[in-house]
């Protein structure tokens, strides 16, 4: 359900929760790791096999390699599984960037960060770690509130009070 909820919501305006954004990356690691890592081993390219991810799950802006194997006796991976997995990565590209900067904005951190993480890769370390903290009520400042006050969507209304 997380993962319907993020692809359908792109905005980056309102916040994601850690649940929303954490089950949406696992999904995006598994198949990553279906493509890239288990077909072609079972296809005998075990040659170059990596696994990278960043705070935008593995795909284009994937930076670091959360598994690397380097074989040079087998054949090099690649093939229909990575021309299926760079599809994939692509159509999920844009929902995982929104859904990242929603994250951020829930945790009360700018979406300069995600910038900063795509800049200067180092910083996915960084931005990984802000992106696994608190929803924090300062986090609000980052909703779309109408000037008469009301919400279309009350999933994208600020908190009120103690529940």
């Amino acid at each position: 359900m997380a993962w319907a909820r993020a692809v359908t919501r792109l905005t980056t305006t309102g916040r994601a929760s850690r649940s929303e954004f954490w089950w949406t990356w696992l999904l995006q690691t598994a198949v990553a790791a279906v493509l890239l890592l288990l077909v072609p081993l079972l296809q005998g390219r075990t040659r170059d096999l990596s696994l990278p991810t960043g705070p935008f799950g593995p795909g284009p802006l994937g930076t670091v390699p959360i598994f690397s194997w380097t074989d040079t006796s087998g054949d090099p991976a690649g093939g229909a599984s990575v021309l299926i997995w760079t599809v994939w990565s692509l159509l999920t590209l844009a929902p995982m960037v929104t859904l990242a900067i929603r994250r951020l904005h829930d945790a009360d951190y700018s979406a300069s960060w995600a910038l900063g993480a795509v800049i200067v890769p180092l910083l996915s370390f960084v931005v990984l770690v802000l992106l696994a903290q608190r929803s924090k009520p300062a986090g609000v400042r980052f909703e779309r509130v109408p000037v008469d006050g009301r919400v279309a969507d009350p999933s994208l209304a600020p908190p009120t009070g103690s529940q």
